[in-house]
């Protein structure tokens, strides 16, 4: 099966073909335009020196989320538009189980965290053993304090606990606990081919859907949507004065 791979939730998008689980291409978007001006580019080109059309692809897999919220849906526009009319079959998948996917192999507890902002981060926490990733907690958006204690309290002491993601720095400076291992930078980065082969699995769990019902996935609401709902609490409250 030819799968086609993406991600474009983190500043440096990347975009992979795989067959089965062997990688057949990989290329990353240039980080000087936006993903919505590269991404389809880059994936025409990809498939164009694979001497593969649209047509091949047996399933698409993507990152829904958490992440920037204009990068995932540009992502996830993407591929609904790729597999509309076609029926190919689509994976969504969380950027936290991506980049718990760059850690299979360790031993211990993977913990991604993301920059959320005001002191936030997205985070989950999973394990890998015998090449399955086991979610232990959903998604969710923490306070850096409030997933130290989290961490301190649930791992086990002989544990170790591998951090990843951009907001790794963020949290390895405020953490007190000792037992947080240090990962390697490229391990840090969101890969379409950690996507692929997660996707991959997921499918073979019958874990898929159509580009209809593929959608992005958000732990908060945007800027904009805040916006709107302060000003709109703002004339209600007026209106009853």
């Amino acid at each position: 099966m030819l799968i086609l791979a993406l991600d474009s939730t983190a500043q440096r998008g990347t975009v992979a073909l795989f067959a089965d689980t062997e990688l057949v291409a990989t290329e990353t978007l240039s980080t000087g335009n936006t993903h919505s001006e590269t991404l389809l580019p880059v994936i025409e080109h990809l498939l164009g020196i694979t001497g593969h059309c649209v047509g091949d692809i047996g399933l698409f897999a993507c990152t829904t989320g958490p992440g920037s919220f204009t990068g995932v849906r540009i992502g996830v526009a993407t591929v609904k538009g790729l597999s509309f009319g076609r029926s190919i079959p689509c994976v969504g998948l969380s950027t936290m189980e991506a980049l718990a996917y760059n850690l299979m192999g360790l031993e211990g507890v993977y913990c991604p965290v993301m920059n959320a902002r005001r002191g936030q981060v997205y985070t989950a926490l999973f394990s890998g053993e015998d090449g399955k990733l086991t979610r232990l907690c959903p998604d969710r958006i923490l306070p850096i304090e409030e997933l130290d204690a989290e961490l301190s309290s649930l791992c086990p002491k002989d544990a170790p606990v591998w951090l990843t993601g951009d907001g790794y720095a963020l949290v390895k400076n405020a953490f007190r606990l000792t037992g947080t291992e240090s990962t390697p930078p490229i391990l840090r980065e969101i890969h379409a081919e950690s996507v692929a082969l997660a996707g991959y699995a997921a499918y073979l769990r019958g874990d898929f859907v159509d580009d209809i019902a593929l959608s992005p996935v958000y732990l908060r609401p945007s800027q904009a949507e805040r916006t709107r709902a302060e000003r709109e609490e703002k004339i209600k409250n007026t209106e009853n004065m």
